[in-house]
């Protein structure tokens, strides 16, 4: 259960339980596969118009734009802007879908006739959100109509500026309300109370989407693979509409419509026709978002609306360079804050300072220390420029970090945030004293950092079940995301093997996942090192099926997501230290004599030994043991023996050899054979004794499956021998098989030879558990 550096444990529980009835009965009647059947229930999607939606989502369910709270009036005031030539100016927002929203409304209001300007804010200089002076600035410029997009909500004083200078204000935004709506002139959002949207969940991207939707109609499809970005990029839930944007994005991208997009795509080695929303969120929004983090993001707007190739090819270049550099900062600080995690063990929130960090990736270095140790963390650097400490927070579920800081807002100079994410700005003194303060925390919340963490999993499978197939059926239920997570197979049981670290720092694990007779390669990122100390290869192992493309061939890979060893693993592992299996192992007499003692379960081979040449002890089942090492050299006739054998046995090693010949199984009664040579005797007469290997010979029988059913048909009196001829028994009762002692005792000797004979090792293993008296 450990992952990481061991230090964060996590439970894994299925997402819902549904039966096989249930899937089985909800597949038939949704016509349905019933492994999508299994995960739609999961995800309770159980109304057929929803599921036809979920998994058929296409431009026709895009919604009326005018469902959003004042469309019409943010509408006129572009078109009459539009129409008078008015020079307008978009205020965004440094992230991807800032990026992506400010890009919107520029090919929206450009495809209007309008030449409007921009402004993506600086991180560093501006701050989040609405910046005064940087309304002044826009104001000076002339503009007639301020439109803010992915923020401007919380922006009452900045926009009461706009409008004092008699600017038009429309703002477009899909964060979280303030208590008081500032006075633009349209507010175009998904959760206006009493306007709410049928998406309320819209992205930043979404909302300029839908403006463009309404000002340009079916041309607005144009821009909905930027749309797809945002979407991706803000985390928003995938549900509803926001299903229908990235689908629909996705398609759009492989259009190759923008200029600057195909570049990124091409620097980011992703495959048009194979793109999907991981190359989104991990390729295409990671890079952009790294520009405002490290820069001024207001480069990934000329990407995104450029029609020059060359142009785009150098800010890809630099943004490629860029996010390098990004990637090598976040591990450089994410390495270096280890020191002080390492100091702050007994905290249950930790609070970091930086040395050198740069202020861009304080937010990553949070949330990559939050989920390896499972407490709210608080990363910071001194910021030469305000002489303050600049930090970003981040949490996990169950800790609410705005609740907690808020309760010690006086000591901070700035702050603002979430449940799960802050940033703020604090005095070095200040930043003390809160450390100490925040200890409380904890307690207060009942969250306790220890605890497992409790995860998901969705479906049950073996390596076997692995293949494109199974990607395909999964893929059904793309995009995957917020709201919708891509389904985590738990594999029971398995062994990693041939594993080797991998990555710069050799921290990634490299493995093969395997049963007995199967295996699929698997990656797990920051896994080398609990694979190297776990002291098992048996493990439970949870992760997500995809493929893995090299050299222009497609194979299985697994992404990790945990690997646990299970208490039945670890049972089973105990009991390899104990029994050894010599099922189908050739046995000579120097083998043999290498035991102490050798047990049997049937008196012919115990006669049959004791005349033979093996000098190590002979015993009978229900004898004592002598002796560290013994073999079991047969098999009884009934599984019962061998569970009171193996409760008792408390030998060092036992070897399990069960006298097995896998070419002399016991018969297994076949009910349509019995009926039909019962119906047979019962027809014909003149039948004798002797002549039962014409009946078989006649009925396609073997003669051994006729003397074993004729031997049950005597002793439940449904024939009989009258003057050596077989002869229908004038029974009085319905007699049950199960009453025959022949039919019983096979009945039996079958339930040995699944268990004993025909399981795999593990299995019998598995089986034995519950009785063995090592465990």
């Amino acid at each position: 259960m450990l992952v990481g550096d061991g230090l964060t444990l996590i439970n894994w529980e299925k997402r819902k339980n549904p039966t096989k009835e249930e899937i089985t009965k909800f597949a038939t009647d949704r016509n349905l596969d019933s492994l999508v059947a299994e995960l739609l229930l999961e995800r309770d999607i159980t109304d057929p118009l929803k599921i036809q939606t979920f998994l058929h989502s296409d431009a026709t369910e895009l919604q009326d734009p005018f469902g959003l709270h004042d469309m019409d009036k943010a509408l006129d005031l572009i078109d009459q802007a539009v129409e008078s030539g008015a020079k307008i100016a978009i205020y965004g927002d440094y992230d991807a879908d800032g990026v992506t929203s400010t890009s919107i409304m520029k090919l929206t209001l450009q495809k209007l006739g309008n030449k409007p300007i921009f402004y993506i804010p600086d991180r560093f200089k501006d701050g989040y959100g609405p910046n005064l002076d940087r309304y002044k600035f826009l104001a000076d410029q002339g503009i007639d109509l301020l439109i803010t997009v992915d923020n401007g909500v919380s922006g009452k004083e900045q926009i009461k500026y706009m409008k004092d200078r008699g600017i038009k204000v429309i703002v477009t935004d899909h964060h979280d309300l303030p208590e008081e709506l500032p006075d633009a002139d349209a507010i175009v959002h998904p959760t206006i109370p009493g306007s709410e949207y049928v998406c309320p969940y819209l992205s930043g991207a979404g909302v300029a989407f839908k403006i463009a939707d309404a000002l340009l109609g079916e041309e607005a499809m144009d821009l909905i693979d930027l749309a797809a970005i945002g979407t991706v990029a803000d985390s928003v839930a995938l549900k509803g509409e926001n299903r229908v944007i990235v689908t629909e994005g996705l398609k759009q991208m492989k259009q190759n419509h923008h200029v600057g997009l195909s570049a990124l795509l091409k620097k980011c080695k992703v495959k048009l026709a194979d793109i999907n929303e991981e190359d989104i969120g991990f390729k295409i929004a990671s890079r952009i978002n790294a520009l405002g983090r490290l820069e001024n993001a207001s480069s990934g707007v000329e990407l995104l609306t450029t029609g020059d190739e060359s142009f785009a090819k150098e800010i890809v270049d630099e943004t490629e360079d860029i996010n390098s550099k990004r990637q090598e900062l976040v591990q450089t600080a994410f390495d270096d804050a280890q020191s002080q995690v390492a100091a702050q063990k007994d905290n249950g929130v930790l609070v970091l300072k930086g040395n050198g960090w740069h202020q861009g990736v304080l937010g990553i270095v949070a949330s990559r220390v939050m989920d390896q140790e499972n407490k709210p963390v608080l990363a910071t650097q001194f910021d030469e420029n305000s002489g303050v400490m600049k930090g970003s927070g981040r949490s996990p579920e169950g800790f609410n970090l705005f609740v907690a800081l808020n309760k010690h807002k006086d000591l901070f100079t700035a702050f603002g945030g979430h449940a799960q994410a802050c940033g703020f700005s604090i005095e070095e003194e200040q930043l003390d004293k809160l450390t100490e303060l925040l200890q409380a925390e904890p307690a207060e919340q009942e969250f306790d950092p220890q605890a497992p963490v409790v995860k998901n999993y969705d479906l049950n499978l073996t390596i076997a079940d692995l293949n494109l197939d199974l990607i395909k059926k999964i893929n059904q239920l793309a995009p995957f995301g917020m709201g919708n997570p891509k389904p985590v197979i738990k594999l029971k049981n398995v062994s990693l093997t041939q594993s080797k670290a991998i990555g710069k720092d050799g921290s990634h694990l490299k493995t093969m996942v395997a049963d007995s007779n199967r295996q699929v390669a698997a990656i797990g990122f920051g896994m080398f090192a609990k694979e190297q100390s776990t002291d098992t290869d048996i493990c439970d192992v949870y992760g997500e099926i995809g493929i893995n493309e090299w050299a222009g061939r497609k194979n299985l890979q697994l992404m990790l997501d945990d690997f646990q060893v299970s208490p039945e693993a670890q049972t089973i592992a105990d009991l390899k230290e104990v029994y050894l299996d010599y099922r189908n192992k050739r046995l000579s007499t120097a083998i043999l004599n290498h035991f102490d003692s050798i047990v049997f379960f049937n008196e012919v081979y115990y006669e049959a030994a004791k005349r033979s040449d093996v000098k190590a002890k002979l015993i009978r089942y229900d004898e004592e043991c002598d002796g560290k090492n013994i073999l079991i050299y047969d098999r009884p006739h009934n599984i019962e023996l061998f569970k009171n054998f193996i409760k008792e046995n408390k030998t060092q090693h036992t070897a399990l050899f069960f006298h097995t010949d896998l070419t002399a199984r016991y018969l297994k009664p076949d009910m349509a054979k019995m009926k039909t040579l019962l119906k047979y005797l019962y027809s014909h007469q003149n039948i004798t004794a002797d002549g039962m290997d014409l009946v078989a010979q006649y009925l396609n029988l073997q003669k051994t499956d006729v003397d074993f059913y004729l031997k049950v048909f005597f002793e439940l009196n449904f024939v009989k021998i009258v003057n050596g001829f077989v002869e229908k028994a004038d029974a009085s009762q319905q007699r049950e098989l199960i009453e025959s002692p022949t039919y019983l005792k096979r009945l039996q000797r079958n339930d040995v030879e699944k268990i004993l004979i025909e399981s795999n090792f593990d299995d019998l293993l598995s089986w034995m558990s519950d009785y063995d008296c090592h465990c």
